[in-house]
């Protein structure tokens, strides 16, 4: 796993580690049971606490990517492309809910998309 952390950033640390575990999965890096990197390894990489990847965990496990297995660790999820598909479909819903709003708010195409690159560049910085 390649994890990258900004100290700088206003994202919360449990919450770098998980965008980039998620994206990790669904694009194929990590693939369906492979084991990922112990909490406590982890945690030493990165030199955050163990809650700290510990929450990162849970959360991908609640969010259906990861399964963990008592005494062995944590694991990729082998649908992870039913996931993704839930994301998108989500991301539709959102997106529909938002032009909808935009519409309601006499917003162009092209003012409703410089509105979601200004959030998009701000989600990634």
């Amino acid at each position: 796993m390649n994890i990258h952390l900004s100290l700088q950033s206003e994202i919360p640390t449990y919450e770098q580690i998980k965008v980039q575990i998620k994206a990790q999965i669904l694009n194929g890096q990590l693939t369906p049971d492979q084991p990922l990197t112990s909490m406590r390894q982890l945690a030493r990489d990165l030199r955050v606490s163990v809650i700290t990847t510990t929450r990162a965990y849970s959360d991908l496990e609640a969010d259906g990517l990861i399964y963990t297995v008592q005494g062995r660790g944590c694991f990729v999820k082998g649908d992870a492309e039913m996931v993704r598909r839930q994301y998108l479909q989500s991301i539709d819903e959102a997106l529909g809910a938002a032009v909808e709003k935009g519409k309601a708010a006499g917003l162009s195409l092209a003012q409703l998309q410089d509105r979601l690159e200004e959030a998009f560049h701000e989600q990634c910085h």
